[in-house]
Order: structure tokens, then C-alpha cells, then sequence
């Protein structure tokens, strides 16, 4: 049966600008290449030769009807803020903060001019050596590292790249940060210094609740029931930058993840301290004139959020007249989860006093222990075979 005249000249027009190929690379995927005119070329990567080969009749079909793009390149600092883009509305605002930028000060300024499809390994390999020469921790360059893999795993999915040239990358080892635990003594004299703080009831229930920093600067007193000594926690706040306008702005979102909405049964000590923080609040409340009325807990002076910032510094005055190692507001959660172990607190009743996920977590990454416990366990075992050596 003769060709009809549009196959003959669809052919012909293939033949003037190029029929394209399919060729392997390096690393055994197969490329389908279709050229564009101007020196251009269209490229897509795929696991093996068939597909590879059914794409690029697909582009060819694409290009005649003129419906393949020409466009240059696409270089990494494109693809990083497409794919930011792409996943703004997928994840935590404090998650998309965070990559946006560690992406912007670490990766972007190094790789972002190099095109997507020129990315090597050894090009991230001499970037995380750099980092650790700069003493950058090992856990950051993990998480970087975490954040760059995500993303080019990604462009591998939408066909952007034949493999993930990070991968293969050689990381450094995971170093456990070091938490601060708190001798009994400390954590009485710690708290006694806290008294004469504005904050001493969210320091209070920090350290013997193990609520998170953004759990308590949420915290409203219509999630107290004094009547029943429970406490809800629904929200969390964070303060982050808005990539739109540059300025930070608070963010009230839900908890880090669902076990993170919990009920707490409060002890009387700590209900008592909060009705008096209450009677406090209520005279600041009516001695100034303007008042953000947001029923929080813990505030300003003028009733609004208080920055996570704020109260890192404030904590951090605290350990000074203390007298007490600097440490990390978060490690009050550690230091929690150490008293409700001692006091022999059921696990799943810690776990999800917490808002852990799983008991692993309650009891490994936030198990720890002093060193008093540590001769504690050797006088025990002296005891109960002492006498037999």
C-alpha cells in the first residue's frame, strides 16, 4: 500500500532536521535524543533501551507538530527553586524555611550555575569535604545532604536527569549531639532561680512536662481545663521568614505530627502555678492600655506571641544566673523524659506524655541518664553479688 503524501513529508522533515538517537550512558541508562535546530537538542534518560527508543518517536512526533520547547538548560539554582515552588504547599512551613535556606547559603552560591544535566558526584563530594573543614557538624551536612537528594531524586522521577548524581556520595559520620542532663540538685536549683522569672511556669512545665518550645508559645488558656487538671495541645508556633516579602512572621500551624495532639494530665504543682501566672497576667493585662487580646499563656508584655528567639535568650540568662553549662532550650524535653523515667512512668505513658511516634524514640534517642544513676547501678550490683566475689 503507497505512503500517503503527510508520512512522506513528515519523513522528509525528520531527515532535514535530524531523526535523533538513542545511546547509552556511562552509568548503563539510555538517552533519548532528539535535536531541536539552532544547535539545540531535547534529551530524556530512561532504564532501557525500548523506552528510550519509544520516546524519542514520541519527541520527533512532538517537535514536527511543534509542540517540543526549545529551551536552554535548565541550571541547578533553576531546577532548587522550581522544586521549592513545586513543594511550598506539600510540607511545614518551618520545613520549606528550612531548605530554602540551607539550599540558598550552602548549595545555590557553589553549584547553582552549573546545568542540571553536568551535575557529578565528585562535585558534592569536594562540597561536603569543604563544609568539614569549615567545621561544619556532620548532622548538618547530613541534613543537607537529605534535602539535595530529595530534590534530585525528583528531577530523576520527571525524567529531568538519567540517575541521582549525589547517591553515591561518601558522608561523614552521624555524631550523637551531646544533651546536658541535669543532676536532681540542678534541676532544684535551676527552677528556683526560675521563680523570679515572668516565664517560670512555661519553664516550669518544659522541664517537667517536656512540652516543645513551639508547643508552649501556642499554648491558650481555653486549652486548660482547670477543673479537670488537663491540658490540650493543638498547635504549635514557629516564627519563619516569608520567601515573598523577606520579613519573618508568625506561623500557627498544627503539631509536628499527630501524636504531637496530646492530652496532658497536669500535677497539682504545676496547676497551682499556673493559676497564680494567671492572676499575674491579669494584673499586667490591666495596667497597660493596648492589649492582643489572643488568650495565650505565654506572651509579651502587650499579649501578642513571643519569638522562639526571645525565649532562647531568656533561657539562656536564666543558665547564667544559674551558674549552669549552656545548653539548648530542647534539652529540657531530654531532661524531662530522664524525670518521668526515674519516677518509673509507664513507656507508652511517657511516649505519649511526649508526643512521640514510638517508644524507640522515648526511650533511645531521649534516654539518658547521670552519672549519679550510673554509680547507683554499680552499688546494686555490688550488693547482689558482692559477697559471692
Amino acid at each position: 500500500m503507497p505512503r500517503s503524501k503527510r508520512e512522506d513529508d513528515g519523513k522528509l522533515k525528520r531527515r532535514a532536521r535530524g531523526e535523533g538517537t538513542v545511546v547509552q550512558h556511562s552509568d548503563g541508562r539510555w538517552i533519548a535524543r532528539v535535536p531541536l535546530g539552532n544547535g539545540k537538542r531535547k534529551e530524556e534518560y530512561y532504564k532501557t533501551k525500548q523506552e528510550a527508543e519509544r520516546a524519542k518517536r514520541r519527541m520527533l512526533n512532538e517537535r514536527d507538530a511543534g509542540k517540543l520547547a526549545t529551551e536552554r538548560e535548565q541550571t541547578l539554582k533553576d531546577y532548587l527553586e522550581y522544586w521549592l515552588k513545586a513543594h511550598r504547599t506539600t510540607i511545614r512551613k518551618t520545613t520549606y524555611e528550612m531548605y530554602q535556606r540551607n539550599l540558598a547559603a550552602r548549595v545555590i552560591p557553589v553549584l547553582g550555575h552549573v546545568g542540571l544535566r553536568k551535575l557529578k558526584v565528585e562535585m558534592f563530594q569536594s562540597l561536603y569535604q569543604e563544609w568539614e573543614e569549615e567545621q561544619l557538624s556532620p548532622n548538618t551536612i547530613r541534613l543537607i545532604h537529605r534535602i539535595i537528594n530529595e530534590a534530585l531524586n525528583d528531577a530523576v522521577k520527571w525524567k529531568k536527569l538519567a540517575y541521582n548524581p549525589v547517591q553515591n556520595v561518601k558522608l561523614p559520620k552521624t555524631r550523637k549531639v551531646k544533651i546536658y542532663v541535669l543532676t536532681d540538685e540542678e534541676i532544684e536549683h535551676l527552677l528556683n532561680c526560675a521563680q523570679r522569672n515572668r516565664l517560670y511556669a512555661l519553664f516550669r512545665m518544659a522541664l517537667l512536662l517536656g512540652m516543645r518550645k513551639g508547643e508552649l508559645l501556642g499554648l491558650k488558656w481555653s486549652d486548660i481545663n482547670f477543673d479537670t487538671a488537663t491540658l490540650t495541645i493543638k498547635r504549635t508556633v514557629s516564627y519563619v521568614r516569608d520567601p515573598a516579602t523577606g520579613h519573618s512572621v508568625f506561623h500557627v500551624g498544627l503539631p509536628k505530627t499527630e501524636a504531637g495532639e496530646r492530652s496532658i494530665h497536669l500535677p497539682l504543682d504545676i496547676v497551682n502555678v499556673l493559676r497564680e501566672h494567671q492572676e499575674k497576667q491579669n494584673q499586667i493585662r490591666a495596667s497597660v492600655s493596648l492589649w492582643k487580646n489572643l488568650d495565650l499563656v505565654f506572651c509579651t508584655r502587650g499579649g501578642n506571641y513571643i519569638t522562639p528567639q526571645s525565649l532562647t535568650r531568656c533561657f539562656d540568662r536564666l543558665l547564667g544566673i544559674a551558674g549552669l553549662e549552656h545548653m539548648k532550650f530542647h534539652a529540657l524535653r531530654h531532661n524531662a523524659s530522664r524525670i518521668l523515667r526515674k519516677l518509673k512512668i509507664d513507656p507508652v505513658v511517657r511516649m505519649e506524655m511526649l508526643g512521640h511516634t514510638s517508644l524507640e524514640m522515648t526511650d533511645i534517642t531521649y534516654g539518658h541518664a547521670t552519672q549519679e544513676q550510673h554509680k547507683e547501678a554499680a552499688e546494686d550490683i555490688d550488693r547482689l553479688f558482692g559477697e559471692n566475689l
